[in-house]
């Protein structure tokens, strides 16, 4: 079978070709800019989404968007880009795959969409408007939703991917504190008197996110229906502290933390019953995940 990545240079996109490849899967790439180093087994093809046609091959079953911006922090004067590579490529590649045949579409949107809230977020939870990324991804997600009378759409809302190579985003920062000695400053929730543990996370090792992702298509290929959205997350709530006492142990340095002043409005969490109810997933645990991320970091 055939499957096509759109980002395929990227954090997860790499996770994503690596394992499609190892499940018997002929992979298809596409990027601005070649995976360094390239992943074993996949075909790649260099290409801007936003101005070059994604030309997918014929009879390809599975196609994945995983391409987004990098400039979200840099509303407005980079929304262009933002609201371009995180909805209209997607769009464009939506018309690609209808011609190829597809029979899977699964665009990766984010757990930041929802509205903020310390309970568990289910994906019938509230979303929020007033963050240019959120909308940005609420924006393809509602486009795509257009797509679904000629293939399955899956919007998976990842949580707090984390990996071998991660150069961005927090566990890359925690990293990069508990390397240089910096404190890592803890907002305490309402019941945190004593010690304050930080913001919690659904913390999704990268490896684990990409089998989420295979066994999808997988589901829709055989014809099982699936939700428009659907929560990709770890099955557990970690706290920053807790996940940064475990990148010390990995690399032999004790963390070093601080309280903030204020407290935090909200944790990221995701309510993952329905991916259990469809996939029946297994986890790596978090010790051997963060080892195998961290392991020589020093």
């Amino acid at each position: 079978m055939k499957a096509a990545i759109v980002g395929a240079a990227g954090f997860l996109g790499a996770a994503l070709s690596e394992h499609l490849v190892a499940c018997g899967w002929e992979v298809f790439g596409y990027d601005r800019l070649a995976p360094d180093p390239m992943p074993r087994g996949l075909r790649f093809r260099t290409c801007d989404v936003l101005r070059e046609d994604v030309e997918l091959p014929p009879e390809t079953a599975a196609v994945y968007y995983l391409a987004q911006s990098p400039r979200y922090r840099e509303f407005p004067r980079a929304a262009d880009d933002l609201f371009g590579v995180n909805a209209y490529g997607a769009i464009r590649t939506a018309q690609a795959a209808c011609a190829a045949g597809a029979r899977f579409f699964c665009y990766t949107s984010t757990g930041n969409v929802y509205a903020p809230a310390f309970a568990p977020l289910a994906e019938n939870h509230p979303v929020r408007r007033d963050d240019p990324y959120a909308l940005s991804k609420l924006a393809a997600e509602e486009a795509l939703a257009l797509f679904s009378s000629w293939m399955p759409v899956v919007c998976a809302r990842l949580f707090g991917l984390f990996g071998p190579g991660q150069k961005r985003m927090l566990p890359a920062v925690l990293l990069s504190r508990i390397l240089s000695g910096q404190e890592i400053v803890l907002e305490p929730g309402p019941d945190e008197t004593a010690q304050a543990e930080g913001l919690r996370v659904s913390f999704t090792y990268v490896a684990d996110a990409a089998s989420r992702l295979e066994q999808l298509a997988r589901l829709a290929l055989a014809g099982r229906p699936l939700p428009p959205v659907l929560n990709v997350a770890g099955p557990e709530a970690i706290s920053i502290r807790r996940f940064s006492l475990e990148i010390g142990k990995v690399i032999g340095i004790e963390p070093k933390f601080a309280r903030a002043s204020t407290m935090r409005t909200h944790d990221l969490i995701a309510d993952v019953r329905l991916l259990g109810a469809l996939v029946n997933p297994e986890w790596t645990p978090l010790r051997e995940a963060v080892a195998a991320s961290f392991q020589g970091m020093r």
